[in-house]
């Protein structure tokens, strides 16, 4: 048989046939993941809110705290995709460590949650380009009639867009990726030179790390501080997106764990960086706060650098923020094909969507699907920009809840079975997962609370409803049928095949050893 490398020996193992184009070097697959996670994006879009919930100290000290805890979900994650490195991810991490009685129902919930999240965040980013963009507009035509229903238009366009560029080639998806890593490296250095050089005046470092704001409505300090964190909560997210394209990864076991660490090392020091130089940079929170342009970062741009200037930085934002756009469909798209593999969705739709095309591996229709869902989602927008907003908590809420279930599952049931992989935590492992399974707990509950006051129908937090409403569509949806028939990873490997596979590494290795 052909030569047989230890991905494939290693997937094999796991049940699965190698099945995409494993081209991806760990260049690639980390910038799938600092691309999901898009600092650019994040800070780009919620800084009015952090200013608003907590003032700038609230921001800083908010970002170092949510790092460490992201960093130990991360860490988490990592430790469990160094031994099962599939596209699957999470949902298939929790299935094996679930144990046959457990880990089906437990992956079903994952997958549920995890296809929910990246739906969620493949809208909200969408709709976040199509606001960045109609910014630039206003700066240089005031008078334009900007209404939420153009931005929603736009950002279907953008999701249209994103999915048409993952169609063509995984070549092409490379070359964007290490195009966004530049970005997402640059970009953010490049902003804040230009604000603080340009900036008519600088913000003392008392203001930046002192002071606080409570502007949520509500007379709490405290708890003003604590819905700040959401603003780094809601930007720490997609790093599983590297445990997604692990299939396309060459030496998958290790790059695509260390991917996900790194991912959120480098976003939250980049990240740091580019938060302080924009506050350092601030001229006026009320501005900011007040701002006439649908992203509120444009007036500080201007503010600070000027109208041309201001468009140009604006500029970075967008492009930062449309790769993210991509690598969050990558991502997706991927998660869905390998949960239609095993049937996941039940007979008809799984053996529709399980299907790669035959030249180029790539799972067109799973990407389409997901683009497809999220286009529905965006398209609330039509109506009402609030259901925009809960689609946001959504994702959070549906990612880190898919994230934290894996980890759970290793703290208990396979606490004595699991089998590490190369990339491990070793005597930390278990506090690790406690910090990390607290943490996600006490963010679903943050995520579900009101976020500002008085609380009225345009501004209740229908994030608790739409999660509910999926949590109660997940569960009927198992009792009521999916157990009868959702059993977790299928098998798609022989013990025949997975024996000549073994035996093909075998002979490549003894013939590694003689050449050499």
């Amino acid at each position: 048989m052909a030569t047989v490398s230890e991905d494939e020996l290693r997937l094999a193992r796991m049940g699965y046939k190698q099945e995409f184009s494993r081209s991806f070097g760990l260049i690639h697959n980390f910038g799938v993941s600092l691309s999901h996670i898009s600092i650019i994006i994040g800070v780009g879009t919620l800084l009015s809110y952090a200013l608003s919930v907590g003032g700038s100290a609230g921001a800083v000290w908010g970002w170092i705290f949510v790092a460490l805890m992201s960093l130990s979900v991360a860490l988490c994650m990592a430790e469990i995709c160094s031994a099962y490195p599939t596209a699957g991810g999470l949902y298939y991490w929790s299935a094996k460590l679930g144990g046959d009685r457990y880990g089906p129902v437990f992956a079903w919930f994952t997958a549920w949650f995890n296809l929910c999240g990246e739906i969620g965040a493949i809208s909200s980013v969408a709709f976040s380009v199509a606001g960045m963009v109609f910014s630039c507009v206003l700066v240089y035509n005031p008078d334009y009639d900007y209404q939420v229903w153009k931005s929603t238009l736009l950002g279907i366009f953008v999701l249209i867009s994103c999915a048409s560029i993952n169609s063509i080639h995984d070549k092409v998806i490379e070359r964007i990726m290490e195009f966004s890593i530049a970005v997402h490296l640059l970009g953010p250095i490049v902003i804040i030179i230009v604000c603080l050089a340009k900036a008519p005046a600088r913000q003392t470092a008392s203001f930046v790390f002192s002071n606080l704001e409570n502007r949520s409505g509500q007379d709490s300090q405290g708890f003003a501080v604590l819905l700040g964190l959401l603003f780094p909560a809601w930007t720490f997210l997609g790093y599983d997106a590297s445990a997604h394209v692990s299939e396309e990864t060459k030496n998958s076991y290790t790059d695509a764990p260390k991917s996900i660490v790194y991912s959120v090392v480098v976003s939250a020091l980049i990240g740091f960086l580019f938060l302080v130089g924009l506050l350092f940079s601030i001229q006026s929170i009320d501005d900011i706060l007040g701002s006439p342009y649908p992203q509120g970062i444009m007036s500080l741009f201007q503010q600070s650098a000027g109208k041309d200037l201001g468009v140009f930085l604006m500029a970075i934002i967008i492009a930062g923020s449309y790769c993210c756009g991509v690598a969050v469909i990558t991502a997706n798209s991927r998660m869905i094909y390998a949960f239609a593999r095993d049937r996941g969705f039940g007979g008809p739709l799984s053996r529709f969507l399980y299907w790669s095309h035959p030249t180029t591996k790539l799972p067109l229709r799973t990407i389409w699907f997901g683009t497809g869902c999220a286009c529905l989602i965006t398209a609330i927008g039509f109506g009402s920009s609030v259901g925009l907003n809960a689609a946001s908590s959504v994702a959070t809420i549906g990612l880190m809840t898919a994230y934290v279930i894996p980890t759970f599952c290793k703290l208990t049931f396979a606490r004595n079975t699991f089998k590490r992989g190369e990339f491990h935590l070793g005597p930390f492992s278990s506090i690790v997962g406690i910090v990390a399974c607290v943490w996600v707990t006490f963010l679903f509950v943050l995520l579900c609370l009101p976020q500002s006051y008085p609380v009225t129908g345009t501004n209740f937090n229908y994030a608790s409803v739409m999660i509910g409403g999926v949590a109660a569509f997940t569960a009927l949806y198992w009792v009521l049928d999916a157990h009868k028939w959702f059993r977790g990873p299928i098998m798609r490997v022989s013990e025949e095949e997975l024996a000549s596979m073994e035996e093909s590494v075998k002979k490549g290795a003894e013939l590694g050893v003689s050449h050499a």
